[in-house]
């Protein structure tokens, strides 16, 4: 793998020829987070991403995405090139709400980036929690239609903090007005 070649065309620099996938794959998954925030980078800007060959496929992608946004969330990392644990959470959280306008909630990719987050809470300790509520819950709740496809944590002892907690700062928010 050519970290100087992945490094160079995920900053900008004008540099040809295909992205190997495998490099890819292997990058995003490397003990280095920088080199992984680079790699995101990669698989995030469109005119850069078309240039994996072979391309990932949406569930690979998806894949790869999750894998990182948990790193960083798990571990806070900090750096130049690489997501802190609430900068990986509003990612996170752009990622399930483009998901859920585009699929639906009841769609396969919407129920893998719930569990995704199910599992994290489940796991984590309070900043995790709170990344989880603040970062990314919160924010899809302003969107009430959403809302109902998390209506299964309510009944869930453990959940239904995080479901309260989401639900209550929503509600509380300005609403915000279109300009036309």
């Amino acid at each position: 793998m050519d970290k100087a070649f992945l490094f160079a065309i995920a900053s900008g620099e004008d540099r040809e020829g295909p992205i190997p996938k495998a490099d890819v794959v292997a990058g995003i998954r490397s003990d280095d987070t920088e080199f992984a925030g680079a790699i995101y980078d990669i698989v995030t800007i469109d005119k850069l991403s078309t240039r994996i060959d072979p391309p990932l496929t949406d569930v690979e992608l998806e894949s790869l995405v999750t894998e990182y946004f948990e790193r960083c969330i798990l571990t806070d990392p900090k750096g130049e090139r690489t997501l802190t644990r609430y900068g990986a959470a509003w990612e996170a959280q752009d990622c399930i709400l483009q998901t859920w306008e585009s699929e639906g909630g009841s769609s396969e990719s919407f129920t893998r980036w719930k569990k995704w987050m199910e599992k994290l809470y489940r796991a984590g300790d309070e900043g995790i929690k709170r990344a989880i509520v603040d970062g990314i819950l919160e924010h899809l709740f302003e969107k009430k239609g959403l809302r109902q496809s998390f209506a299964d944590w309510k009944a869930d002892s453990e959940l239904k903090t995080a479901y309260d907690e989401a639900q209550l700062w929503a509600d509380t928010q300005p609403k915000r007005r279109t300009k036309f």
